[in-house]
């Protein structure tokens, strides 16, 4: 396999064994490894050491990885869709819910189909949904995002092995290996693999920062204007994807700076440029907010948004304040969510591995320096749980609270645990690699002993979704609107009580919910064609009522309770009114 020159230094004999870049010059008579002792490195391919970069791994490596990829994703699924545990998480079912809402608004017009995107959460994965949404059964199980989340899966292997591939490019006969222990370690995880089961976004974010930094690496070998082009609209692309992916394309810039060839003037040109590009995602979504809403930062200081939530559900949440302005224990939590997910051993060797890369390859920083970012999410949950904007609680045995954002630190965790095996010398780095394998095999299988459903990833989502007290009710309510198909239209707030459109039976078209035109008309009275309506205490149509007299006067009297449950009401209209 052909090793990757280090980019924009100046060409030198030998083989830099430790920097995992190859550097022997074309057309140069060969010499022994003045370092090693060793035997002279082979010359790189002369059209491609005019590039300055690889090849990339086999077109035949890619296509074993992705079918691999591909059985596994699929027989998950099937696994978990058939016990039933795919669609748990609220957010997953609201994820496939606002992309129906696109398809099936009661306005024809394109904006208002549009706007039911809303905010705070990324729209990537809702565009990537609309197509299967249309299947009415696609939308109610939610296999809809779980089949994007699938095929996130499989980008997401392929793109960790091209860039393990080029990552240990310079180990010789190891590179095949390395790489293929890198996708390992992803690709069977057993949170990973559940996870890209459901319509959840965190598969979406690793196959779209995977595809982004491979691409960026690419560009840093070879820097070829049509690989900064992807490079830039890839990252661009995963900005859209989910929160995290902004600290990294900002820092992308960065590379793209340190790393640019050429005099002063070319280098700021090529940095602007990309700067440009990734920047055009961000920028978007601020447009956005500010067209919907008139405030283009709603996604992070609106109702909806974390903060907002935190700010409504404080009682609940108190528990997080322990976490405000203590680094050490902020570092310490995501550390934890990192291990539950991974595991503790693999965290362990991803540590090891990192130090070594970091002490081999140290001065060569530059051209190795996208890898680097798939660890920006790390660094962003600890700022953020500092700030108190975000909560995250890993222990299952407190109560797990977003303990899946530990599998987004997943694809820094696989790339570089296989670097541990070079920290012996010599032929013990074979052994070492051994001791890898099976500790990987070890700890998955102590990770997954006693069943899926002990995946910690699992049970957040039961936990939160089905065996609380605000998930049983929405159950015995969707039961009740299954048993009892409400006539006509109905009115109802479809934030928190989303789950009853998908799961009671009804459609999106035949309701006046927030992002209806109807729903922002109407004043003090319940139109008329309204013979349904279900009102959660608290919620935004609750309020409405509250705050209105005349409004609370028309459904005393023209309506009627037909079912409670908690805080949830279903009320009908008495007939004749």
């Amino acid at each position: 396999m052909p090793r990757s020159p280090c980019s924009g230094s100046k060409p030198r004999s030998g083989c830099d064994r430790d920097s995992g870049f190859r550097i022997n010059p074309v057309n140069q008579p060969q010499q022994e490894n003045s370092r090693t002792g060793g035997p002279p490195c082979p010359p790189l391919l002369e059209d491609e050491a005019s590039r300055g970069g690889h090849r990339g791994p086999p077109i035949h490596g890619w296509l074993v990885v992705g079918l691999a990829a591909t059985v596994l994703a699929i027989s998950s699924f099937v696994y978990f869709f058939h016990q039933g545990m795919t669609n748990y998480y609220g957010d997953g079912v609201a994820h496939v819910n606002i992309a129906r809402k696109v398809v099936d608004s009661p306005d024809d017009s394109l904006w208002q189909r549009y706007i039911q995107i809303g905010s705070p959460w990324l729209p990537l994965q809702t565009v990537l949904m609309l197509p299967l949404v249309t299947s009415e059964r696609m939308w109610r199980n939610g296999a809809a995002g779980s089949v994007v989340s699938m095929i996130s899966f499989v980008v997401a292997a392929v793109s960790l092995y091209s860039l393990a591939m080029g990552f240990y490019a310079g180990e010789e006969r190891r590179s095949g290996i390395l790489a293929a222990i890198s996708v390992t370690i992803f690709a069977i995880n057993p949170s990973a693999l559940f996870m890209q089961s459901t319509p959840m976004t965190e598969m979406v974010f690793i196959a779209a920062l995977l595809a982004a930094v491979c691409l960026l690496q690419r560009w840093v070998e070879s820097q070829a204007v049509g690989r900064l082009v992807a490079a830039g609209a890839a990252m661009s692309v995963a900005t859209l994807s989910r929160y995290e992916a902004w600290p990294v394309a900002a820092l992308s810039i960065l590379c793209v700076a340190l790393a640019a060839r050429g005099d002063l003037k070319l280098r700021a040109r090529t940095t602007a440029f990309f700067a440009t590009m990734v920047a055009a995602g961000p920028v978007y979504w601020l447009w956005h907010n500010w067209a919907i809403y008139g405030n283009a930062l709603e996604f992070l200081t609106g109702p909806n948004s974390a903060r907002g939530i935190y700010l409504q559900n404080r009682a609940n949440l108190g528990w997080s304040k322990m976490f405000v302005g203590h680094a050490v224990l902020d570092m310490v939590t995501i550390l934890t969510a990192a291990a539950v997910v991974a595991g503790p051993l693999i965290l362990l060797l991803a540590v090891a591995g990192l130090a070594r890369s970091v002490a081999a390859r140290r001065r060569h920083f530059v051209e190795w320096s996208p890898a680097l970012l798939l660890f920006v999410p790390f660094l962003f949950h600890v700022v953020s749980l500092y700030r108190g904007e975000i909560q995250v609680f890993p222990l299952s045995a407190f109560g797990l609270h977003n303990v899946r954002y530990g599998l987004l630190h997943l694809p820094a965790i696989a790339l570089f645990a296989p670097a541990a095996a070079l920290i012996p010398p010599g032929n013990l780095r074979r052994w070492a690699t051994a001791v890898i394998c099976a500790s990987i095999a070890a700890q998955y299988g102590y990770l997954i002993s006693e069943g899926p459903s002990q995946l910690a990833v699992y049970q957040e989502g039961y936990r939160n979704g089905v065996n609380a007290r605000p998930a049983r009710e929405l159950a015995q309510a969707s039961d009740f609107l299954k048993a009892n198909p409400p006539r006509g239209l109905t009115l109802m707030n479809t934030g928190a009580l989303g789950p009853l459109v998908s799961r009671g039976g009804l459609r999106f078209s035949e309701l006046i919910h927030e992002g209806t035109i109807r729903w922002h008309q109407i004043d003090d009275s319940i139109p008329a064609d309204v013979l349904t309506v279900i009102v959660e205490r608290d919620d935004p149509l609750d309020k409405r009522f509250q705050g209105n007299a005349a409004l609370t006067g028309d459904l005393a009297i023209n309506f009627r309770e037909e079912f409670s449950v908690g805080k949830i009401k279903l009320l009908k209209r008495v007939a004749g009114n």
